[in-house]
């Protein structure tokens, strides 16, 4: 006969084991999905970048058979620094 206390301790470990499996296993099913994600949203944001650098190639160019100047958009942000005393 087994004492009590090691079939309860059995028990208590059979459960801890089968809870650290599966959270194991969602773990590395949330890694796969944000990894998933993440490379998609790179496709896209190269696919962007590309787009946009074209755009300015395009323009200036447009702009030289035209005779004109093409001046690019400036960021529209302004710092403040505030300074006492």
């Amino acid at each position: 006969m087994v004492p009590e206390n090691i079939t309860k301790k059995a028990a208590r470990d059979a459960k801890l084991a089968a809870a650290r499996v599966a959270a194991r296993a969602a773990a590395k099913a949330a890694r796969v999905a944000a990894r998933t994600a993440a490379a998609a949203n790179a496709v896209k944001y190269a696919a962007e970048y590309a787009k946009e650098d074209q755009d300015l190639i395009d323009n200036k160019r447009a702009a030289k058979k035209a005779g004109n100047f093409f001046v690019e958009g400036e960021a529209k942000i302004a710092f403040v620094i505030r300074t006492r005393g």
